[in-house]
């Protein structure tokens, strides 16, 4: 019998699977995937898509909209499982299911379960990496805003803002790892009389952050911008600024915009003897400290207990407070002097800021792309043209496994970023923008547009900057932080990013976050392409066991030999 081979992966929210067979398996309709939490029975997860002849029915009559995968078997070659919860300990096991001679469904060829993986943020060398849940346009949260009885006009104010009757359910799913790890890092901080936090933050109106920050009183130094404004003097920061000085906070003005943002959200925590501050934890990341920015946007966050990087950004942090509502000297000369090699265990880390010179942040980010051997995976705000088009360019010209997601690509680089069909029985995505379910289709629920989105949530869908090369090769990269990938944000604004070079565990954690934010808004890119087109997107499980020959051609053969090469 053909030998299946799987091969799990995990960060702090997801598990995802991919498995693969050389030959073709006589008979076989798909995979049913069974799973072991913890001590816990053996159970297979669900699949939402049947077969057109399936008329089973619930006990309302209604035709079901899920079903065992031993019956509804997946036919596909990679799966992320979803359920999985932060310290949780899953094996999983992937069963062929074929066609026996009564045409029932029976077992087949099954892969060995695979080793016991444990959901955690923790990725070694003192780094923890983080994420929410922000897929507001999703079919979970349309089946949330179903059974609420809500539209997604009042979704933010039902489920987002603290203020209101907020129901804690849904913004702690949201919010996810990322909330908890913020609101625990402050809440560390406070207990702790000898500690500081420092931070440098582009937006503050989460009440939850910042009854943390109040909570820590004159031991929170905060340069606080302005946000992003369209007059000189207006402050999107105005009540957060009054609340935290109200407390004793230490708070320094940086006031930029409308003319540049202070763009920045990261943290440094130390402690102080005497009037000597001595920094242990870097946080970084995409996060800005708002409702949206912690539930109804897409974005990370990372803690680095790091103390050569700490003193590296606590310096930072103190040219920002020197410099006041301007571009001192100094800080534009450390701008334009990254450290590279920073120890990080046996990998490094390289910090860049800016405002700087020359884009010579974008240039080293596109020499990075250019360096790419396998793959590249991304999630951004709204880039560029640089790295993005030389990031694409180089995946037709060197085959690498390129997949990503932007909220708005620049409309001047609009020509690379459309969908792309190889040959005319087959439907492939390099890059995807963001959008979501606008109307029925099939067993999906309307889950809203993009348009809808930005009109009744917020701009920004997929906030997270994310850029991660050859994960699983011998040189892994992962570069994230406030920085876009923008001319912008090298020669206007404040920013930050790191670029970690050689740690493979924290580069799994960030493909893994990227390859399931590029499947979410792959699948609704596609909906929204079959409309424009006047095709039916809808497709059931087919009944032919030739279907799985597309393992051999095509996305899904790209997609195995990226993840699970053959030996």
């Amino acid at each position: 019998m053909p030998e299946i081979t799987l091969k799990v992966f995990s960060n702090a929210d997801d598990v995802h699977l991919v498995w693969r067979h050389r030959d073709d398996i006589p008979g076989c309709l798909g995979f049913a995937i069974e799973c072991k939490r913890g001590d816990a029975a053996p159970k297979y997860l669900s699949n939402r898509v049947g077969f057109e002849d399936d008329t089973e029915v619930d006990a309302q009559g209604e035709r079901l909209t899920s079903r065992s995968s031993q019956i509804w078997p997946f036919q596909r070659y990679d799966w992320t499982d979803h359920a999985a919860d932060l310290g949780d300990e899953i094996a999983y096991r992937v069963v062929a299911r074929v066609l026996g001679n009564d045409g029932a469904l029976t077992d087949g060829p099954s892969s060995p379960w695979s080793d016991a993986v444990t959901s955690s943020a923790d990725c070694g060398d003192g780094v923890s990496v983080h994420f929410n849940r922000g897929y507001v346009l999703s079919q979970f949260m349309a089946r949330y805003m179903k059974r609420k009885g809500i539209t997604l006009a009042q979704l933010k104010d039902t489920a987002v803002v603290v203020s209101q009757q907020v129901d804690r359910e849904a913004r702690a799913f949201l919010g996810g790892t990322l909330r908890v790890t913020m609101l625990n890092m402050m809440d560390e901080v406070a207990e702790s009389p000898g500690s500081e936090l420092h931070a440098a933050l582009y937006e503050l109106s989460d009440e939850e952050l910042v009854d943390a920050l109040v909570r820590i009183g004159d031991r929170a130094h905060i340069v606080l911008a302005n946000g992003s404004v369209d007059e000189d003097g207006e402050d999107e920061n105005a009540d957060a600024r009054a609340r935290l000085k109200a407390a004793g906070c230490v708070v320094h003005d940086r006031f930029l915009a409308p003319q540049a943002l202070a763009h920045n959200k990261f943290v440094v925590i130390g402690h102080t003897t005497g009037d000597e501050f001595s920094p242990e934890i870097v946080w970084t990341g995409s996060t800005n400290w708002t409702p949206t920015g912690l539930c109804t946007q897409l974005n990370n966050g990372i803690m680095l207990r790091n103390t050569d990087l700490g003193k590296r950004y606590e310096a930072q942090f103190q040219l920002l407070a020197a410099a006041g509502n301007g571009i001192s000297d100094e800080l534009l000369t450390s701008n334009n002097h990254p450290k590279f090699g920073i120890p990080l265990g046996e990998a490094t880390v390289d910090s860049w800021f800016s405002r700087l010179g020359g884009e010579v942040d974008n240039k080293e980010l596109v020499k990075l792309v250019k360096g790419a051997k396998q793959g590249v995976f991304f999630v951004m705000f709204q880039p560029g043209n640089e790295p993005v088009r030389t990031l694409l360019k180089m995946q037709k010209e060197k085959k690498l496994y390129v997949r990503g997601v932007a909220t708005q690509f620049t409309s001047t680089g609009a020509e690379d970023f459309k969908l792309l069909k190889e040959d005319p029985e087959e439907y492939f995505l390099d890059a995807a923008q963001d959008t979501g379910v606008g109307k029925t289709v099939g067993q999906w629920a309307v889950e809203g547009t993009a348009a809808q989105f930005r009109t009744y949530i917020g701009h920004a869908i997929t906030h997270s900057k994310i850029l991660v090369i050859d994960p699983f090769g011998d040189d892994p990269i992962v570069v994230t932080g406030s920085h876009n990938f923008s001319k912008s944000a090298s020669s206007k604004n404040d920013e930050n990013f790191i670029v970690i070079r050689g740690q493979r565990e924290i580069a799994m954690h960030y493909a893994i976050n990227a390859m399931q934010t590029y499947s979410h808004y792959r699948w609704r890119a596609y909906l929204e392409e079959s409309e424009h087109e006047g095709r039916d997107p809808f497709q059931y499980l087919s009944r032919d066991p030739n279907w799985q020959r597309r393992r051999t051609f095509g996305e899904t053969e790209r997609m195995l030999k990226f993840w699970l090469p053959e030996a």
